[in-house]
């Protein structure tokens, strides 16, 4: 994928219990990331995800107030491709 074209504070990974789902823990790390960003005078927040399935994941993000950019495919020989989708969130 294309990098960002201004400073970024990029998410590599954010994994939750599925036990806890629903309890509103990855809302608090996204915003925790957020507030990262700002103390460092960042206004792009980027994050990458599976994009397959019903695709519920990337509507979780939007929920979080971002916007898809990027889609992705990651090649896995022997193995289906893994379709990724790349969103931003601007914090200004």
């Amino acid at each position: 994928m294309p990098p960002a074209t201004e400073p970024e504070l990029y998410v590599n990974l954010l994994v939750t219990d599925r036990a806890y789902a629903g309890h509103g823990i990855g809302g608090r790390l996204l915003a925790h990331a957020a507030d990262l960003a700002r103390e460092r005078r960042l206004d792009l927040l980027r994050v990458d995800c599976y994009a397959g399935g019903d695709g519920a994941l990337v509507r979780w993000y939007e929920r979080q107030g971002f916007t898809r950019t990027e889609t992705f495919t990651v090649e896995r020989p022997g193995r289906e491709p893994w379709p990724g989708q790349v969103l931003a969130r601007r914090l200004g």
